[in-house]
């Protein structure tokens, strides 16, 4: 599958929010709730105004697949990758991996030095999958309105 990665316009909300349902259920699933699992529009557009958000298209459909969404966070003097969801139907496809690629190259050619990401501890395998990306634990966050905690996890880029 040949893909194409770009950033995501306002005219996409409407099927990144359906992405962020299909892929963000699967954490409703495992007891890990998720407020991308029930984003509404205005909110997708409002992220598009305010932040960075990448598509993975499919070259020959022109059928969005996968996002990313990438947040500058003066507390951390970095961006914090978030949001990362890839369709049911394309898991497993290298994806993920393709779009982390590409978001780390993208950063790195701004002279940013490092990324983070928060992912619920208790996930099944995203936190080793992000290990085995080259992200490290370096820290946690207590979330009070939620049933799991986070790990913040960091690359230098």
């Amino acid at each position: 599958m040949t893909i194409v990665i770009e950033k995501a316009e306002n005219i996409d909300a409407e099927s990144l929010v359906e992405i962020y349902h299909d892929a963000y259920s699967e954490n409703e699933k495992l007891g890990l709730p998720a407020s991308a699992s029930k984003v509404k529009i205005e909110e997708v557009k409002d992220w598009l105004q305010n932040t960075i958000i990448l598509k993975v298209k499919e070259n020959t459909t022109n059928n969005i697949v996968a996002t990313v969404r990438l947040k500058y966070s003066k507390d951390w003097q970095c961006y914090v990758l978030s949001r990362l969801a890839v369709k049911s139907t394309h898991k497993g496809k290298g994806l993920a991996t393709k779009l982390l690629a590409y978001t780390e190259s993208m950063l790195s050619k701004k002279e940013e030095t490092k990324i983070r990401l928060t992912v619920a501890q208790t996930h099944p395998y995203l936190p080793k999958m992000y290990e085995g990306k080259g992200y490290r634990i370096v820290g946690e966050r207590i979330l009070y309105n939620l049933p799991y905690d986070e790990y913040i996890m960091e690359k230098l880029i």
